[in-house]
């Protein structure tokens, strides 16, 4: 028995040794760091947040704090850190995309595709968005969100969607857009959503072609119904 515990000692003893040295050698020492899938974040801030630089010893590192440090960033939604024996990692991440500003106690703030606040909007790094409102009655519409918005893209309307200043949700009137550049607002029931808005692109099509678009000032659709407001000073 005392033979057998002596052994295990012996291979204890030996295995810290290799243990010390391979956490210590500068053979294990990182030297390359490849990031990927950051649009917003820079490579510096993704090392910090991390917690790694070129010098750590690659075996001493530990992914599972990695990646933890790097998901504690609001614009991180995944990430994925691989080891590259000897000398290197391979750090993966993906970012919430914003798509709206909202307004929030007085701070503007970045929301993604869903209305989910991200981070609030910084000098750095600045990025133009429609402002997103959402009247109370209106927050079940988030949920369709994501639709609302890829309908919008798709349905090669005869005004510029991208140009849109802020989208209103609201309990009476669904859907409200209003483009600055032309003073525009429209507006779409939530119900029965893309046959409304099947209609809208109809009646601007008809306007835009007779040369009146420049003169309306809003276009409401609900039901099987359109309405058109015109600006009298221009000729409506």
């Amino acid at each position: 028995m005392s033979v057998l515990v002596s052994i295990l000692v012996g291979i204890s003893v030996g295995l810290l040794y290799v243990y010390r040295y391979a956490t210590s050698s500068e053979y294990f020492a990182v030297k390359t760091i490849e990031v990927s899938g950051n649009l917003r974040l820079r490579q510096e801030e993704i090392l910090a947040l991390a917690g790694i630089a070129p010098g750590s010893n690659s075996l001493a590192v530990n992914i599972a704090e990695m990646e933890s440090g790097l998901l504690r960033n609001p614009w991180v939604t995944e990430v994925s850190v691989k080891r590259l024996l000897p000398d290197g990692f391979a750090i993966k991440v993906a970012e919430r995309e914003p798509k709206f500003w909202v307004q929030r106690g007085g701070e503007l703030l970045y929301a993604d595709e869903h209305g989910n606040i991200i981070a609030p909007v910084g000098a750095g790094r600045f990025t133009s968005l429609p402002t997103l409102e959402v009247e109370a009655g209106a927050e079940e519409a988030l949920e369709r969100l994501p639709e609302i918005t890829g309908d919008l893209k798709r349905a090669r309307l005869p005004v510029d969607i991208a140009l849109v200043s802020w989208v209103r949700l609201s309990p009476g009137k669904g859907v409200e857009l209003y483009l600055e550049n032309s003073d525009l607002r429209l507006s779409i029931a939530l119900e029965d959503w893309r046959d409304n808005l099947d209609r809208l692109g109809k009646v601007l099509d008809d306007l835009a072609r007779r040369g009146e678009l420049k003169q309306v000032r809003e276009v409401k659709t609900g039901g099987v119904n359109v309405w058109v407001q015109k600006d009298a000073a221009l000729g409506g």
